[in-house]
């Protein structure tokens, strides 16, 4: 399936696109006559950089699609290739996306050449739909839409992840390299932010000494598909609000239930909105699962959570210590996340975990 993929935009030919789309289906009755890109903000993100495409064909009909290719960053293309980044979200769209009820932008083209560690996705461009900016954090509308959408990716998996044998664990080789890059970016990390950080230094060290036990931890319980990467830039809302469309499957793991949850209302809202709303988003999840045919207690789901709080040090730490620092967006968004963060864990008490 691989047609020599692009290292980056510079290297995407008219000729290459219109060659991957020619294929489709969408285009097989009337040919494409020619292919536009633009930019896409500044084109680049934290593991991924993104062209808009604009299609026409000999009919004159016009289809906007976006396209992802590999992290222009190495610090970030290197922990990408560690973490099969580029290999989990290829073949989530290849192999799952159609099975499930969530609502994904429809791809035209995925695909990864290991040996060049080069990746492309062709997809729907949500046009007229919006993503919220995290820094600034999900409204209260929004995190509702999203914890609805949540429970149609963590139930149908649930204790069943063996029939997905490629979707890791924390046990998994690759995953168990979080030990050594945890304690290699920790200093990096908390020079970077310790200013703003409302955790002491002895219970951040705490935190990172105990992290083969925190993946320990991960790996049992009610484990379940989880998108690991539940945040609200990696959503997309309708016009009313009342659809949730979810991209970035590059983290899709198998966790312990509580996962995406205790990433969204932990680091993708304002701390004060999480202390006001918790037992409402808490209820709506519980609710949600069980109408999906997922009998899931409270006291299970918090203790869950409390863990899964401790397990997403790994994306403060390991993103804020190999971020683009002349990023300015970048800084301030890892900034966020991680206040939130340790926020939460210290009012979850979620270090009792590991007492």
């Amino acid at each position: 399936m691989t047609k020599n993929i692009p290292t980056s935009m510079h290297e995407v030919t008219d000729q290459w696109l219109i060659d991957i789309l020619s294929s489709q289906q969408a285009f097989a009755d009337d040919p494409i006559s020619s292919v536009d890109r633009q930019s896409v903000g500044d084109g680049i993100g934290q593991v991924g950089e993104f062209n808009k495409v604009v299609v026409t064909t000999e009919s004159s009909k016009q289809t906007t699609l976006f396209l992802k290719l590999r992290a222009p960053i190495e610090g970030m293309h290197a922990v990408a290739l560690r973490y099969k980044m580029y290999e989990k979200e290829v073949r989530f769209y290849n192999e799952l996306a159609a099975q499930m009820d969530v609502r994904t932008p429809e791809v035209y083209y995925a695909d990864y050449d290991p040996e060049t560690e080069n990746v492309a996705l062709l997809m729907e461009f949500l046009d007229g739909w919006h993503s919220p900016d995290q820094i600034t954090g999900a409204s209260h509308n929004q995190t509702l839409a999203a914890i609805k959408q949540l429970a149609a990716i963590n139930a149908p998996y649930w204790n069943r992840t063996q029939d997905l044998p490629w979707l890791p664990t924390m046990q998994t080789d690759y995953m168990q390299q979080t030990i050594s890059d945890m304690a290699a970016c920790s200093d990096i990390f908390f020079q970077r932010f310790d200013e703003d950080l409302p955790i002491s230094k002895s219970d951040f060290d705490r935190i990172i000494e105990s992290w083969p036990a925190i993946l320990d931890g991960l790996s049992e319980g009610n484990l379940t598909l989880t998108h690991y990467d539940y945040r609200v830039e990696n959503m997309f809302f309708s016009s009313d609000e009342s659809e949730v469309a979810v991209i970035d499957w590059q983290l899709i793991g198998a966790l312990r239930a509580g996962w995406d949850l205790a990433y969204l209302i932990g680091t993708n809202i304002p701390s004060e909105q999480r202390r006001a709303n918790e037992q409402q988003y808490i209820d709506l999840y519980l609710d949600c699962m069980r109408d999906q045919g997922v009998n899931y207690s409270e006291a299970e789901l918090r203790h869950d959570m409390k863990w899964s709080l401790l397990g997403l040090c790994s994306i403060a730490v390991i993103g804020g210590a190999n971020f683009d620092v002349s990023n300015e967006r970048s800084f301030e968004l890892f900034k966020v996340i991680s206040i939130r963060l340790f926020d939460a864990i210290a009012e979850h008490e979620a270090l009792s975990v590991i007492s």
